[in-house]
């Protein structure tokens, strides 16, 4: 069941990165926005 979640997810991602890029955002704005992401989901 964990697997079919996680196969759910990464399609999920998967169809929001292709949404960015066909936004015209570039693969480097996608990472710097994920990691920003990440670092205020840490710092809180």
């Amino acid at each position: 069941m964990v697997k079919e979640v996680d196969s759910q997810l990464d399609v999920e991602w998967v169809e929001l990165i292709k949404e960015a890029l066909q936004m015209g955002m570039s693969e480097e704005e996608i990472r710097i926005f994920l990691k920003r992401k990440q670092a205020a989901a840490t710092s809180v």
